[in-house]
């Protein structure tokens, strides 16, 4: 073993493992000495042998070694950190000590300093042990099958962690490595890898692509058995088109995943699964676990922040000095990357948390836009601002400047869904970093360097070309922003997946309405991007006219003159009016607050109930709630302070438990107390295991067997009583059930059977009051006879608002009824004051709910990720 070679210089001179730990020993010894105190050691490393053991020598004495490239880029670092001692390369004098004293209180276990893959030259550095070091070059030989009979060439700078780690892993395998300074583009390192024996090579997708343009890799090289492929994203079809170039050749292609904070490698892929799945970057290397955080914004469709545990996670970063004293700070590192992993074990990367950006109200994932280009066959760097994109393009063969950028605009309004007018594109050579890969911030400083004259024209002639204003993607991003309070919306998300809720939809079923036309079933549960589609299909096959009336803005011609509104929307406009008229005495129609439960119902089991597990029904009735608790509380705070209006049943959302019901005392606000404790129940009762399986089979099923259940106490309670008893939980929770069986009332016979329960409870529910059961019946029947309804257009902004302020009317109404002394000025007051309520709060209130996350620890996605991290951990023990 100590007699193989070891390192090769460019001259194909070798020294062998023996006199490599004897050089190593002696430059160590003219190092200072580290029980004096351990040294900051400047290493601008170099593909030769003085550089190579220099470093390692550094590493031997118990230094720490600081590696960068040896340019003026350099220089920031250097004036942060000021390194004790530099090596110089000179045999004669191989370390330079600048100071006799350390400079720097260095931690023990600290070995190496780098600089991030993207922040060349930055002095943001990582912070790695020598533990990261040693694991992680032996999980990188295990998962490469590096053995001594391997030979690898310096095909990437040694001051890269990927190019290090080549270093790294073939001298722990007993390998060797063939020292050299140059370019996949120059014949000499394609001469060694031949005449020398190279048996890996590695390479960042950019050396790919350049080697596919030259067809290097379509000559024999007889030695060549592994192309090692990581440093960014390579696309799936160069993925196959390569590893089957591979199995021409006789060598392998093995994908893989890494970071400079983890080390280096994170996943390896299997070469023989490459031709199956060029999407994915492996299974994580040994000692090495994945989790899913779900949890975050960009998160979709079973994705999450990739998180990574294991002994190659860094130290922590450096930015002073004063840093390289402290010990390992982080226990898992957050890579920033979205992925998901599927049962096969294998990552798959689908973006960046940093890769989104937020234009005009729309949230654009950067990755995605980029992957589209480069399925067109397009060399881009696409990144972009609150202002639009930016496109970076490389000029195409055979077609012109202004060809290649029209084309490059068009896919990336497209694939944006923000529409050419804002993409900004520029034909360049895309720039890039020292490790191959693109340099962004150059790529969008050369698009937006051009001069403001000729950017404005072209913006101009492009918004003339796809017509003025934002895109209807745009459009409906921005409206259910502005309706759930966010300040960026996914477009591949529903609108429930956003947080949107029972409170927060009719004010969305109502502007995404004007926006797309006759909104479809379920609508609340697709993509928000179907719902788009489903707009512009409408507006491709609409004449010229109706064109114009989806349109918005002072060019949008002639409107619709009649527009669609949800039953349920109209039921809660019409409610709140009739609630707020009626106890102003303006007219005697009674009923709707029973009909308001069962529209809760309804819109409970379409919402929050519609989750897939217990717990995220839970934590989506807990925003329900928020939004239903927290303006009631004030309300009640208020009126028990200033009048003695309510006690602290009301408060607490539970006068029918704590309160004297019997005589009415208190029990002004009912309503909300049953809608609060229905809420509850069934969500309770959904929790129970059986129960919640029966749920998600079929919902309607389970929602007509408890609203019949709840028949029992409806009549038994009734038995015992009169009086307000009908206003308490326990006699109202049939309505919430009906409500909730009717959202699943997907057939005639359903939605018969589910009339018949709701006209057993509401045809004697009031004995006395045949028109007030026939008012509630008739409520419920239109929900589940007619799902929607239309209505002059003129009329639906003004029912929007009175179904979304409804439940801020009900609450303050008894106030202002109590202050206006006639009837029709009091009801018009209280429906005003309500709505001004609503619009002053539901901004706050939607900030409170947000503290509540959809997501959680049983997010399905999640727990199929850990099972497939496990799953993958037990195959390679």
């Amino acid at each position: 073993m100590l007699e193989r070679p070891a390192l090769l210089a460019a001259s194909g001179d070798a020294i062998t493992y023996h006199e490599l730990r004897s050089r190593v020993g002696d430059l160590a010894a003219r190092l200072p000495d580290p029980g004096e105190g351990r040294r900051l050691v400047h290493l601008p490393l170099r593909p030769d042998i003085a550089g190579v053991t220099a470093y390692l020598a550094t590493i031997e004495a118990g230094h720490a070694a600081l590696v960068t490239a040896q340019d003026a880029r350099m220089g920031s670092i250097l004036d942060r950190y000021r390194p004790d001692v530099t090596a110089t390369g000179d045999s004669a004098e191989p370390f330079e000590v600048t100071t006799p004293t350390p400079r720097h209180l260095l931690h023990p276990d600290l070995a190496l300093l780098l600089s991030t893959s993207g922040s060349t030259g930055s002095p943001k550095l990582v912070r790695l042990s020598h533990s990261n070091l040693v694991s992680n070059a032996a999980a990188i030989a295990e998962a490469l099958r590096i053995t001594p009979a391997d030979r690898a060439i310096t095909s990437l700078p040694l001051h890269y962690c990927f190019g290090l780690s080549v270093l790294h892993s073939h001298l722990t395998a007993g390998a060797s490595v063939l020292l050299h300074d140059g370019s996949v583009l120059d014949e000499a390192l394609w001469s060694k890898v031949d005449n020398l024996g190279v048996t890996t090579l590695a390479v960042v997708p950019h050396m790919v692509e350049l080697m596919e343009s030259t067809g290097v890799l379509e000559r024999a090289h007889p030695s060549l058995r592994l192309l090692a492929q990581a440093g960014g994203r390579m696309p799936p079809d160069r993925v196959a088109r390569t590893a089957a170039l591979g199995r021409e050749q006789g060598w392998e292609l093995a994908v893989m995943y890494g970071q400079t904070e983890a080390t280096a490698r994170i996943c390896v892929l299997d070469p023989a699964l490459v031709a199956d799945n060029p999407d994915a970057v492996g299974r994580p290397v040994a000692g090495t676990s994945l989790h899913f955080d779900t949890t975050v914004p960009e998160a979709a469709d079973g994705t999450g922040e990739v998180v990574v545990r294991g002994p190659g996670v860094m130290m922590g970063y450096a930015e002073h000095p004063d840093d390289l004293a402290l010990g390992p700070m982080l226990s898992e590192l957050r890579t920033g990357d979205l992925g998901r992993m599927g049962p096969d074990g294998l990552l798959r990367l689908v973006g960046r948390r940093s890769g989104f950006v937020k234009v005009m109200g729309l949230r654009v994932d950067l990755a995605t836009v980029e992957s589209a280009l480069e399925s067109a066959g397009l060399g881009v760097c696409v990144g972009g601002d609150d202002t639009g994109l930016t496109v970076a393009v490389e000029p195409e063969a055979g077609r012109s400047a202004a060809e290649t950028a029209g084309r490059a605009r068009r896919l990336a309004g497209e694939a944006s869904g923000l529409g050419p007018a804002a993409v900004a594109v520029a034909v360049v050579e895309l720039p890039r970093l020292d490790n191959g890969k693109v340099d962004r911030l150059g790529c969008a400083a050369l698009v937006r360097g051009g001069s403001p004259e000729a950017c404005g024209q072209t913006r101009r002639r492009t918004a003339e070309s796809v017509g003025a204003g934002p895109s209807l993607a745009v459009r409906v991003a921005r409206t259910v922003g502005e309706v759930l309070g966010m300040d960026a919306i996914d477009l591949d998300r529903t609108f429930v997946q956003q947080g949107g809720d029972s409170l927060s939809h009719v004010q969305a079923s109502v502007r995404l309405e004007g926006l797309l036309g006759p909104l479809p079933r379920g609508w609340h549960h697709r993509p928000l991007s179907e719902l788009v589609e489903l707009g512009r299909s409408r507006r491709a096959g609409s004449p010229p006219s109706e064109e114009r009336a989806h349109t918005s803005g002072p060019q949008a011609g002639r409107r619709r003159a009649w527009r669609t509104v949800e039953t349920s929307v109209l039921l809660r406009a019409l409610a709140v009016v009739i609630i707020a008229g009626s106890h102003a005495d303006l007219f005697r129609i009674l009923g709707g607050a029973h009909t308001l439960l069962a529209v809760a119902g309804f819109n409970a089991a379409r919402f929050g109930l519609s989750g897939p597990t217990p717990g995220r029904r839970w934590r989506a009735t807990a925003r329900t709630l928020i939004g239903v608790a927290v303006p009631t509380m004030v309300v009640a705070l208020v009126g028990m302070v200033t009048q003695d209006r309510y006690g602290w049943g009301n408060v607490v959302l539970a006068n029918w438990m704590v309160g004297d019901v019997t005589y009415g005392f208190r029990n002004e606000l009912w309503f909300v107390d049953a809608l609060v404790a229905s809420s509850l129940v069934l969500t309770a009762i959904l929790s129970v295991p059986a129960v919640s399986r029966a749920w998600r089979r079929d919902p309607w099923h389970v929602a007509a067997v408890v609203a019949v259940v709840a028949l029992v106490p409806r009549f038994a309670v009734l038995h015992l009583g009169e009086g307000v008893l009908r206003g308490m939980m326990p006699t109202t929770f049939w309505l919430f059930a009906v409500g909730a069986a009717v959202a699943h009332a997907d057939t005639r016979r359903r939605r018969l059977l589910t009339l018949a329960v709701a006209l057993v409870g509401g045809a004697t529910f009031f004995p006395d009051d045949p028109v007030r059961n026939a008012t509630i019946l008739a409520g419920i029947t239109a929900l589940t006879l007619v799902p929607e309804v239309r209505l002059p257009a003129r009329w639906v902004p003004v029912i929007g608002v009175l179904a979304a302020a409804s439940l801020y009317v009900y609450l303050i109404q008894f106030q202002i009824l109590a202050s206006v002394p006639t009837p029709l000025g009091g009801a018009a007051a209280a429906i005003a004051v309500g709505c001004l309520f609503w619009r002053l709060a539901d901004r706050p209130v939607r900030r409170l709910q947000d503290l509540v996350s959809l997501a959680g620890r049983d997010h399905p996605g999640r727990r199929q990720s850990h099972q497939a991290v496990a799953g993958a951990a037990r195959e390679r023990r």
